[in-house]
Order: C-alpha cells, then structure tokens, then sequence
C-alpha cells in the first residue's frame, strides 16, 4: 500500500512538473488579479453620521486593490476621504453619494466608479429622457404629462448652459471625456442628485430651457417622480435612451420619440439584446458586435461563427462591425471572431469598424484586435470611444460599503491597446497571451449622428458606408 501511494506521489509531482508552465499563467492571474477583498468589520453604527464614517474608512482601503490610482491621486483621496468623514453627518444621501463618486473618479480610470446604479433607482428622476446627439442634447422619451417636450432640445438646466453643466458633472466619473459627460445625463435627470451637486434650487424639481422645432425657448418646470419598484429594475446603459421603454423602465404610460410609425427604428437599434447581421449591397455584410458573456441562447463564440456562415475566405468585398452598443464583457470570447473576420474579405476589400461613446472596455479589446488584424483594410469610423487604448481594468471579489451598500468597481489589471502592456509589472495575463500592437483607435473618419436624422430613423454611420460602395 505505502509503496502505490509512493508511486500514486511521484506520478502527480512528475505530472505537475511538467503541466506546470502551461498553468502557471492562469494562477498567477488568480492570484495577482482577482483580489479576495477583505470584508468590513464594525460594530452595527448607533445612527447615521457613525454608518458614514464606517463607509469612508471602509473605502479608505480601496487603494489596497485598485491600481489606478497615481501616487500624486492616492494622497489626493486619503484627504478627500478625510473631508468628506467630517462632512458627511450634514450631508444628505445625495450629496454623500455624489462625494463618494467624486473622490472614486480621482482615478481618472473608466473602471474605478462607484456604480452607477443607485443613481436611477435609489434616487428620484424627471419625467424626460436625454440624449446627446451632434447638435444638442434632447429629449428623447418623456412620461404622458411632459409628452409635449418630445423631441425638443435642452438649452438650459436651471438657467445653466447644458454643455457647461455636463462637463462640471464630469468629475462625478472616472476615464475620458467622453465616458465622463456621457452619463452625467443621468445626474441631470434626476432633482436630488443636480441639488447635491450644486446646480438646482430644489430636490423636487428642476427647470429645463426648451427650444422648439421654430427656435422658440420655453422654461419648463420638470416634478420629481419615484420608481414604485426600484429593485426590479433593468440596468440603464446610456445608449438605452435611444430605444422606445429602454430608459424609462419602471414607469407605465411614456412616449418615446421612435415609438410613432412615422419614426422607424435605425436597424443597427433594434432587438439589441439578440445577435443581428444581414447582407449588404454591394457584396457586404453587416454584423453587430456582441457585448456581455451570452448572446442569447448560444455562446458568443457560436454566435460570431453562424453569423460568419457562409461567407469563406475571401469572398467578402466588405465587411461591417459595429460596436456602438457593444459596452462590455469577456474579450476572450471574440477573439477567434476579431482573427477570422478578416479573413472573409478580398485582399483589397474593406473592414469598417464602427465606436460610439458606448464603445467600453471588452469591446475596446475586440476593436483593437479587429483593427489589428484587418491590416491597411480595416477603418475605424463612427464616434470617439468611451475610453482610452490605455485602461485599467479586472476585478475579484465585490467592493460593497457596509452601510450605504454601494459597490465601488476598482480595477487591478493594465491594458494598453496602442502599444501593448507586455513586460509592465502589471500587465494583465491575458493581455500578455494575446495583446496586438493595434495604434490609435480614435475614428480615421468621424460620423457622429444628429437629431433630426435619428429620428427620421437614419443611421449616418451606414449612410456614408453605402455612399463608398
């Protein structure tokens, strides 16, 4: 017996000896990149301001494991931290929300936040929906008493230039420009969190300057309203806005600005949630790029590879990936897509890549490897992503303050999309199996989408697609 457990020993140190370099990549990724987090441990707090200051020491650790943070923005943070814990029994919940966000965003990274949940569910909101388009931001959905603001353009928010109150709303999101203004609507929409932040009167209600079809301006005061079930809720992706009942989930009766039949729906727009490619004219095929980690009921992979069906190397004059809705997910599983698609086009054909600002994280990865392999073929066009080729990201287990039950999104792996992160200290596992050198990834051609053509249905994007063919 003692003889075949020697044996049964060796055969498994020999095994792991040998295995050994295979798996050493993916437990150092373990290990290195997915952080157990420690769990808080404090007494239950005898009222309010002692629940608060058991958060902000709570999430005085956040730099233990988020990396994004630079020297110079982790003694920034402590200090913040240090204000906000003498502040915070005054404060209201919105205000302690929006200071908790703000010192988060001193990362300056997409993916170190404080969730953006709490922001639609937690807190009140108007009875409109905006949207940012090329020419303005407008409302795009409106509930049954504020129907007549449908599709009218927002000057002003309580008498403040709109563009000027979304760039100071920046500073309440970490990463660039773009993805700091893009959900800075959900702030406006909402009278607790705009009076929090110093820009409203009241936290019952706000007044928006309207321009009309005619050039007219009318001030519109806009009541809070409450969801009856906030924990039921759908996650509010930015782009959700731009289809009918998608932003405003939760409340019965809203008109949005495509649900009429004169309105119809940019395709690229429609059944989100489902894989969708078609063919195109000219010897072209369409395929929108999928987010998350199923695409229905199949794998992403399996979904990328039916959509590529039929079309064999090289039979493809063009081909077309957009990736405006795609704001996330496992890169790993669009990969063997990013590699083969290329394939299916002629040598001197075309692989347009299409971003948005919804464009964010996993789906920077694909377009980057997309770009890469397309070689001088492939064309980023579209809109200026939601985030820079150079970002932190990876996580392990849950950040969640003990008493507000915030969940904070920290980030603990580099990626650099451009150039490539291999040999960087902490450079994530994957990247350094797989990276792309793939440059810059702002669009060669910028599109953006106005208004007046959203509505009409258009997408400019395909539009001036058609127009090269």
């Amino acid at each position: 017996m003692i003889r075949v457990l020697k044996y049964i020993f060796f055969g498994w140190l020999i095994l792991s000896i040998v295995t050994a370099p295979f798996y050493w990549p993916y437990l150092r990724m373990i290990w290195v990149f997915v952080p157990v987090v420690s769990a808080p441990k404090y007494e239950a707090p005898s009222n309010e301001a002692e629940a608060r200051r058991q958060d902000i020491d709570y999430l005085s650790t956040l730099t233990k494991y988020d990396r994004a943070f630079s020297e110079t923005a982790r003694d920034t943070f402590s200090e913040t931290l240090a204000g906000i814990g003498d502040a915070a029994p005054d404060m209201t919940d919105a205000q302690f929300y929006l200071a908790i966000a703000e010192a988060v965003a001193l990362a300056d990274n997409g993916h170190t936040n404080v969730s953006y949940h709490p922001q639609y569910t937690k807190f009140n909101s108007i009875g409109a929906r905006l949207h940012a388009f090329s020419d303005g931001i407008y409302i795009v959905s409106a509930a049954p008493d504020k129907a007549q603001t449908l599709g009218r353009r927002v000057v002003e928010v309580e008498g403040k230039p709109i563009d000027t109150l979304r760039a100071e709303l920046g500073k309440y999101r970490g990463g660039n420009e773009t993805w700091r203004t893009l959900y800075s609507t959900l702030i406006i929409e909402s009278p607790e969190l705009l009076e929090a932040s110093g820009n409203a009167m009241s936290s019952d209600r706000i007044e928006l300057t309207l321009e009309s079809e005619t050039g007219d301006l009318e001030r519109v005061q806009f009541e809070s309203l409450s969801l009856e079930d906030p924990e039921n809720v759908p996650s509010r992706r930015a782009w959700k806005a731009l289809v009918p009942g998608g932003a405003s989930a939760g409340f019965e009766g809203w008109s949005h600005i495509l649900s009429g039949e004169a309105s119809p729906m940019p395709r690229y727009l429609t059944n989100p949630s489902e894989p969708l490619s078609y063919e195109l004219g000219s010897n072209g095929l369409y395929i929108r790029a999928l987010p998350g980690f199923k695409a229905g009921d199949q794998s992403i992979k399996s979904a990328y590879k039916s959509m590529l069906a039929g079309h064999p190397d090289g039979s493809l004059d063009y081909l077309v990936v957009d990736f405006r809705l795609h704001d996330g997910g496992d890169y790993t599983k669009s990969m063997a897509f990013a590699k083969a698609a290329p394939k299916a086009v002629k040598a001197d054909g075309d692989v347009y890549i299409i971003t948005g600002p919804n464009t964010f994280s996993a789906a920077i990865v694909t377009t980057a490897m997309l770009k890469y392999y397309s070689g001088d073929r492939g064309i980023i066009i579209g809109e200026q992503m939601g985030d820079r080729e150079r970002f932190w990201a990876e996580r392990g287990t849950d950040f969640q303050l003990p008493n507000s039950g915030y969940y904070i999104n920290y980030a603990t792996g580099y990626h650099d999309w451009e150039n490539g992160c291999k040999g960087e200290r902490y450079c994530f596992t994957m990247n350094e199996m797989h990276e792309v050198p793939a440059g810059s990834l702002s669009p060669e051609i910028d599109i953006p989408q106005d208004f007046e053509s959203y509505q009409r249905g258009e997408d400019v994007v395909m539009n001036w697609i058609e127009e090269q063919r």
